[in-house]
């Protein structure tokens, strides 16, 4: 069965099982892009639907859009927006209205693919669907990345409709999904989790010497040391080891650990390990009840870190020895131990590699390339990975899909030569946390370094790993950010999933919380649905954006960049090439209009013509402006095309 038909398969099936006996469903009007005409009820921005012909015409209207576009493995970033999706989350819905969120399918995300096309999304980003762990649940359904198998799939992203595919697995679901997606020049990039795994990961049974092991009786209120001599949040560079391994708190912690199971008692553990396989008990739980130990939890590697610990996660153990750089302050026999050194393998490698675990993870990266064809991976927590393991990984993605896109977690700009250096060729960089503080001076300082990048960064105000932008200024901050982010040199828009219809709920809030600490329902660990049914999205806005830097690619460039004085709240950046100028205003207070002179940015003869303008919505924009008041969190690109034709004294 060729990998390239399972699209065509799932089409074929539907065409053919006429008779499939399902219940009608609704879904979000706004998902009918194809115009499916057989509509039963429509009831406030939803459609009802029967979903096997509906989906059989859908997926007949991508085969029909995919003649517009042509996949190539090549990739322009300067041309790119990326969509980061969670798929459970992403096209979840009360399809039955039976109050109940039913999960989405990778089918049912392939309802999403023209909408992504409508706002330019030619990467789309997916958050983890590999299968993850029903013990110590976050939340009421868990976190998608407490990974418990690199090699399987949640199967909670299997569609029923798809029930009677003899077959067809899981594994071809996806797969199917990544042939739509490249119908329409849409590349597909997944989340890959190298560092940590679930509490129970399937790799305990075989492999227990894996993962760190602490006593039972240490689990309740576990936490890395405080070290009092040290301040909030600092990084644990070598400098300050010995005060770390010094601290009283660092010797109670470091007794809190076990060695693994297969080591503590050969024989239990055999007869554990072989009750969990004729019972189908959970290995972990007996283990925890019999020897009296359990996996360790993870925690931040900075020290001093006021971020609770990770309950449903532990590390995994990547060197089987302690690091040279801290052994001298190790007592005889000590355990397997993590700690904030341990976690970055990058700068504290022991003398021996798990190789093993190393090639396993090497395994399933070669797994995802092969089985989806699939175009590259986020690494989560990449930067703290032994760099010969990373290389390894790099050069493995590279042989098979040498246009890979790969992305680094890496939270600073400032890191950007070390990523390119590594083989990354995109970013997070440090714009989610600038624009938790939008003002001028902030704002400035982050847009000065990008043009020097030799990489590109995420240009977004959110990610899932934040606050939404709507929770900080509401929809005019978000449209107004929107726009300021997709024309910023060497920075890809980047569309959290659930922006373009101005959601306020996150899917995490790990990173910029503004909540106080507050017990929010997020999605990475509730069940939830997007605001779909919002009569005002923001699609038509992020489509006149896309629409907008196409048309003007050529010189919205980091060597036509410049950055003109803001005028009190309003701050402007510009591109000039040749007889073009392009300029970007941004009304940064939220309470008070402010007045624009564009003679004090570049004088011209005439005046500017609006090519966006964030708070109107017709298509008559103004034409030949100079002096303009902007409203509140009010954003505009202007245009002028005749510059050859300056006033005296112009800039």
């Amino acid at each position: 069965m060729s990998s390239q038909s399972r699209l065509k398969q799932v089409y074929h099936f539907l065409a053919h099982n006429k008779h499939i006996e399902d219940e009608p469903v609704w879904i979000p009007s706004i998902w009918n892009e194809c115009g499916y005409s057989e509509v039963l009820d429509t009831k406030d921005g939803e459609i009802k639907v029967q979903f096997q012909p509906f989906m059989l015409h859908h997926l007949q209207y991508v085969f029909d859009l995919s003649s517009h576009y042509y996949y190539t493995e090549n990739k322009n970033l300067d041309d790119s927006v990326i969509y980061s999706a969670l798929v459970r989350y992403s096209a979840a819905w009360d399809y039955l209205h039976d109050g109940e969120i039913q999960s989405g399918t990778f089918l049912r995300f392939m309802i999403l693919l023209p909408l992504l096309k409508k706002m330019g999304v030619n990467i789309l980003y997916l958050l983890p669907v590999t299968r993850y762990s029903n013990l110590h649940l976050k939340g009421d359904i868990g976190s998608p990345y407490a990974v418990q198998s690199l090699f399987e799939l949640d199967d909670q992203l299997h569609d029923p409709l798809l029930n009677d595919m003899v077959g067809f697995t899981i594994h071809d679901e996806l797969t199917a999904l990544v042939e739509a997606c490249h119908l329409l020049d849409i590349k597909v990039v997944v989340d890959f989790i190298p560092r940590v795994t679930a509490r129970n990961s399937e790799f305990i049974k075989e492999y227990p010497d894996w993962v760190y092991w602490i006593w039972n009786d240490a689990l309740e209120g576990f936490a890395p040391p405080n070290i009092p001599e040290l301040g909030f949040f600092e990084e644990c560079r070598p400098d300050k080891l010995e005060t770390v391994y010094r601290s009283v708190e660092t010797s109670s912690f470091l007794k809190k650990f076990a060695q693994p199971p297969n080591e503590l008692n050969p024989v239990l553990w055999q007869r554990l390990k072989l009750r969990s396989e004729q019972t189908g008990e959970e290995l972990l739980q007996l283990v925890e009840a019999e020897m009296g130990i359990t996996t360790a939890p993870a925690h931040s590697d900075w020290i001093n870190d006021v971020q609770p610990i990770w309950t449903d996660i532990t590390f995994y153990r990547l060197y089987k020895d302690f690091s040279p750089q801290v052994r001298s302050y190790l007592q005889e026999g000590q355990p397997p131990y993590v700690l904030f050194d341990t976690i970055k393998c990058n700068l504290y490698p022991g003398d021996e590699p798990n190789q093993e675990l190393w090639d396993k993870l090497i395994e399933a990266i070669i797994f995802n390339l092969d089985t989806y064809r699939i175009d590259g991976f986020r690494i989560d927590i990449g930067h703290v990975l032994p760099v010969p393991l990373l290389e390894e990984m790099f050069k493995k993605i590279k042989e098979i899909r040498p246009q890979a896109i790969l992305i680094s977690e890496d939270l600073f700009n400032r890191n950007h030569h070390k990523a390119v250096k590594t083989g990354y060729n995109v970013m997070l960089g440090s714009g989610w946390n600038v624009m938790t503080d939008i003002s001028i001076n902030t704002l400035m300082m982050y847009v000065k370094e990008l043009p020097e990048l030799q990489i590109h960064v995420f240009a977004c105000s959110e990610t899932a790993d934040t606050p939404r932008i709507m929770s900080r200024g509401g929809t005019s901050l978000a449209r107004m950010m929107s726009v300021f982010n997709h024309f910023l040199p060497n920075a890809i828009p980047y569309l959290t999933t659930g922006i373009e219809v101005n959601e306020i709920q996150p899917l995490n809030c790990g990173l910029g919380d503004n909540t106080g600490g507050a017990e929010i329902p997020r999605a990475f660990f509730n069940k939830l649905k997007l605001n779909w049914s919002n009569p005002k999205p923001m699609i038509p806005l992020l489509q006149q954006l896309n629409l907008c830097k196409k048309e003007h690619l050529n010189l919205v460039q980091p060597s036509h960049f410049f950055l003109p004085d803001h005028q009190n709240d309003v701050l402007i950046y510009a591109y000039l090439k040749g007889n073009e100028l392009l300029i970007g205003c941004f009304n940064l207070n939220d309470e008070k209009p402010q007045s624009v002179n564009t003679d004090s940015i570049f004088p011209v003869v005439g005046g500017f013509d609006v090519l966006i303008d964030s708070e109107d919505r017709s298509d008559d924009l103004k034409k030949n402006l100079k002096q303009f008041v902007m409203q509140p969190n009010q954003a505009m690109i202007l245009y002028h095309d005749r510059i050859n034709q300056l006033k005296v004294g112009s800039a």
